[in-house]
């Protein structure tokens, strides 16, 4: 089959366009990055745009990208859903012709592009394009009939696949992918804003006294991310801290069964469910303890944030976040599901106020290493390199 070789984009106009793509929610981990990346790329004066499915969780998003200056469009060409939806060729093609002359950047949420948009790639013999996978799960067998085609796709298609985590790379490369086009680009966050929350206008909020411990789980409430784990090693130590209250920031599909778990063990008054906010560092900022009993990751974000807080963090070993975490140095870990041992490193670090100082000490100094500016510049560089773009 012929190669896709496209365009010489050393030849393209400083006033030509990045189109990102995104098979995102809008609302996670991958939609962020993606929306990040494209700012990063706008204020070093490229013309930018985002296109994204039209969902509810893409609305806030939209309006994110146009308050940093970033177009971004929410477009029915295009779907995504928790449980992978079903795409229309016709609709990906007459996407792909209207942007046949930018420099093309996928994001999704999966292991692999869909199936359908690497068919539309190939039938335009549009030029090499990128692709950034964010899914923590190795979903697609080694071998199948998916895992050859999307390793076949990225050797014609693309310049290069960029995974979070080196967890997601050894994924594409066990998929068949040639190891020569994947590349490691860690997930990045503005660590002076994370490190500068207002404890006390989230205390406020809550209505507690300033001495309140709390433990706090900045994440989405899905069953990736434990988060009844978290409430059962609450509930755990719960009789021997009566003062201590448990804070969920986020909104996920076990929202309403954290709320009933809490209600069952008599914790209602102490377990708060805050649903989706955008004061992430203030709720940082007041955590006695940050807690995140996750399965995977694919180098989580919620985890860099809370390191630059310098929050003590309580988590477990998990692939991914095994990156960047390290036990009884900048947090305790356990294992993945283990409540009994959470619920005496709970205790540990409730009662060690030395401990949590010195954790979150090391946790502060870690995540300089996960800066913004040094995730934007490590995609510039993929783009100088690869295809003569400039960023």
């Amino acid at each position: 089959m012929t190669e896709n070789t496209g365009r010489d984009w050393e030849t393209m106009p400083e006033e030509a366009e990045i189109v990102y793509i995104g098979f995102v929610l809008g609302h996670g981990g991958d939609a962020g990055q993606m929306l990040e990346l494209a700012a990063g790329m706008a204020a070093r004066g490229r013309r930018v745009r985002i296109i994204v499915p039209v969902l509810e969780t893409t609305v806030r998003f939209a309006e994110e990208g146009e308050a940093r200056g970033v177009v971004v469009e929410r477009s029915p060409l295009i779907r995504a859903d928790p449980r992978g939806a079903q795409q229309s060729l016709p609709d990906l093609l007459a996407l792909l012709r209207a942007h046949q002359t930018s420099l093309l950047h996928f994001h999704t949420g999966d292991v692999c592009l869909p199936r359908l948009a690497q068919q539309a790639i190939q039938m335009l013999r549009l030029p090499r394009a990128f692709a950034t996978v964010h899914s923590p799960y190795d979903t697609v067998p080694a071998g199948s009939e998916r895992a050859i085609a999307w390793a076949s796709a990225v050797d014609r298609q693309f310049y290069a696949v960029v995974c979070p985590s080196e967890h997601g790379r050894q994924i594409q490369v066990r998929n068949g992918v040639p190891p020569d086009r994947v590349r490691t680009i860690p997930n990045g966050i503005d660590t002076e804003r994370f490190r500068n929350g207002d404890a006390q206008a989230a205390r406020r909020l809550l209505g507690v006294p300033s001495e309140t411990p709390l433990v706090v789980f900045t994440s989405r409430l899905d069953a990736q991310k434990h988060p009844l784990d978290a409430l059962e090693a609450f509930h755990g130590v719960a009789g021997e801290f009566p003062a201590l209250h448990l804070v969920y920031v986020g909104r996920g599909e076990q929202e309403e069964s954290v709320r009933f778990a809490a209600e069952q063990a008599g914790l209602a008054d102490r377990v708060h469910l805050l649903g989706f906010r955008s004061d992430i560092p203030d709720w940082l900022a007041a955590a006695t303890i940050w807690i995140l009993p996750t399965e995977t990751e694919n180098f989580s974000l919620s985890v860099l944030e809370a390191l630059a807080a310098g929050c003590p963090i309580l988590s477990t070993r998990c692939p991914g976040n095994d990156e960047v975490l390290r036990d009884s140095d900048n947090s305790l870990l356990t294992e993945v599901g283990d409540t009994a041992a959470q619920i005496a490193a709970l205790t540990r670090l409730l009662g060690d106020t030395a401990l949590r100082q010195r954790l979150g000490a090391t946790a502060r100094r870690d995540a300089e290493k996960f800066g913004l500016n040094r995730m934007i510049e490590s995609y510039a560089a993929l783009y100088r390199m690869e295809s003569g773009f400039s960023g």
